[in-house]
């Protein structure tokens, strides 16, 4: 929703934009029949059967502190690696600025700036779609027909570019125009930026044990089935609405935790990598271009 004018308050945007969440429309279904399966459990209790089973409150003390501990688990894992991924974007934004600005220092030739410049950019933009099963070859500023040939037909491009890039500066070493302290610097940076890559590749590839993730479902699904028998004779069909709002809750976060712990990716949730890449490539070029 767009608002004219100053900013609403936070709290404004929220309820407003309630059921346009990706959490509601993932869990809207499931959220739907635990109503239902209220619904239809407190009509056959109060109407059909004539029962009036009432488990003792203890249990869902007991079952609501176990879930909470599980709930606590899953979110806390997986904001740690939304965590760990936003400082590794940190990382390699502050490594290709101190990139930049030691190849302005050391190299006069604006043409190999340019090189430097569109190489560090480019391995930002490769890093980005690798994490995310493919590359955009649109945001790959091309070096040379060679060069572009060598990189469509790496495996690796975030690593290929690294690579180009050490293998440039190991030439200019041969040719003089780079001292010791200055290549070994300058491989420290390469170096850092490919370690980036491995921790980013680490966090994609390690999601969740399944087992854990199944286990937590079926808790949530079991509790569904047996948290109506606590309200259905004191609020009557209104139970409905007060299973739908906790299960709400319960299978939300759950659904946000899954979203996060794969944080390069697109959903609303996840790190903001296109702008992250967009702001190395204005920096790297503010300081090499000119």
């Amino acid at each position: 929703m767009a608002f004219s004018g100053k900013r609403p308050p936070l709290w404004y945007s929220i309820i407003f934009d309630f059921l346009g969440t990706k959490t509601l429309r993932i869990i809207s279904f499931s959220m739907l029949g635990a109503g239902l399966y209220t619904g239809v459990l407190d009509y056959l209790e109060n109407y059909v059967l004539h029962v009036d089973f009432k488990p003792p409150t203890t249990i869902f003390t007991i079952m609501g502190t176990v879930l909470g501990l599980l709930l606590v688990f899953r979110t806390n894992t997986a904001y740690d690696r939304w965590w760990s991924g936003r400082i590794l974007l940190s990382d390699l934004t502050a490594n290709a600025r101190s990139f930049a600005i030691k190849i302005n220092a050391y190299l006069d030739n604006n043409d190999l700036k340019l090189f430097f410049a569109k190489m560090i950019s480019n391995h930002a933009y490769a890093m980005k779609e690798h994490l995310r099963e493919g590359i955009k070859w649109d945001e790959i500023d091309e070096i040379d027909p060679d060069t572009t040939h060598r990189l469509k037909e790496s495996y690796h491009v975030p690593n290929e570019i690294i690579n180009i890039v050490n293998e440039k500066i190991t030439e200019l070493y041969r040719k003089g125009l780079l001292t010791d302290p200055q290549i070994i610097e300058l491989n420290r940076h390469a170096d850092i930026a490919t370690s980036i890559v491995g921790s980013c590749e680490r966090i994609r590839t390690t999601p969740m044990p399944f087992s854990y993730r199944v286990h937590l479902r079926k808790y949530i699904f079991f509790f569904t089935l047996i948290m109506p028998f606590g309200f259905i004779h004191e609020l009557n069909y209104w139970s409905i609405v007060l299973v739908m709002i906790i299960y709400y809750a319960l299978a939300g976060l759950d659904a946000i935790g899954e979203e996060i712990e794969d944080p390069f990716g697109q959903d609303e949730n996840d790190l903001p990598v296109d702008k992250v890449c967009r702001t190395i490539k204005n920096s790297v070029e503010a300081v090499l271009i000119r």
